[in-house]
């Protein structure tokens, strides 16, 4: 079986395809159809896309990825979920983290579309509701976890409902017909992490585009590009300063970037927006 190679936002991402799984593959997504390393190695972020039945053959090749912090998510199709326990077990896989389970090909492709998009830091790739919890997947993937009880939306749904929802085809937002609600990614967040997203807006609101000028100038403070940021895309980043609307999220991304918590960062900011010295050629481009 032979694969394609393709540049994948130069060598940022891959996927690595272990048996014949087909479904879920994004048209201009890079794969590989083999499992070799030397290949793999040119890639900083691994998707794998296997089979239940055929962890035991993959192994090697997920656990040397995983081991070069490579492994950004293991894609396993299954129609028992309940025996995934055992078949990890069976391929000596109980330590991997970012485990995506499906039974159909809307998971991985929900994920590898974000990827194409630069939007997996956005995007849903899949939900459940366990009790009084609403539990949610980020494309990247990242876990997130709130009550109904936390939400006025949430609370709005009958309990005999919660589980009665549709997930967006590109994961953009989760939807209750019975209550008429629609919740995104975002939004949890904003629950989980109230006050940076309560500071981050009073700055946005106050000082509109300026504040997006901030945020370039702050990056250029640190030596950084707009290519430099992990996980935004140079468009996506431009636009934000340009505009100044930005999610809590992105500036979570944004902190990390320049290698502070996102308290300090916002302070910076801040500070920055105070600054006598500050106009729009701020904005510039690189």
């Amino acid at each position: 079986m032979r694969g394609t190679i393709a540049a994948g936002q130069n060598g940022r991402y891959a996927l690595v395809r272990c048996d014949d799984t087909n479904g879920g593959i994004p048209p201009g997504f890079p794969v590989l159809s083999s499992k070799s390393l030397q290949a793999a190695r040119r890639y900083q972020h691994l998707f794998v896309l296997c089979s239940a039945l055929h962890l035991p053959e993959s192994a090697k090749f997920v656990s040397d990825m995983n081991r070069e912090h490579r492994l950004q998510a293991l894609f396993v199709r299954t129609d028992v979920p309940a025996l995934l326990p055992q078949m990890l077990e069976r391929a000596d896989l109980r330590s991997i983290r970012n485990i995506l389970v499906h039974s159909d090909s809307s998971v991985p492709k929900r994920v590898l579309t974000a990827w194409l998009r630069d939007a997996q830091a956005e995007l849903i790739a899949e939900a459940t509701v366990a009790g009084d919890r609403l539990i949610v997947v980020s494309c990247e993937p990242k876990t997130y976890e709130v009550g109904f009880d936390r939400m006025p939306a949430l609370k709005r749904i009958a309990r005999e409902h919660r589980n009665r929802f549709d997930l967006a085809e590109d994961g953009s937002f989760i939807h209750w017909l019975s209550a008429d609600i629609h919740l995104d990614l975002d939004a949890i967040r904003a629950v989980i992490d109230p006050k940076w997203r309560k500071k981050s807006e009073r700055l946005r609101k106050s000082h509109g585009r300026e504040y997006g000028a901030a945020i370039a100038a702050l990056r250029r403070d640190h030596g950084l590009r707009q290519t430099d940021i992990s996980g935004i895309s140079e468009r996506q980043l431009r636009r934000i300063e340009e505009s100044g609307a930005v999610s809590l999220r992105t500036m979570e991304l944004l902190a990390r970037a320049h290698r502070i918590t996102l308290s300090n960062y916002l302070d910076a900011v801040a500070a920055k927006l105070k600054s006598p010295v500050f106009g729009s050629a701020d904005v510039a481009a690189d």
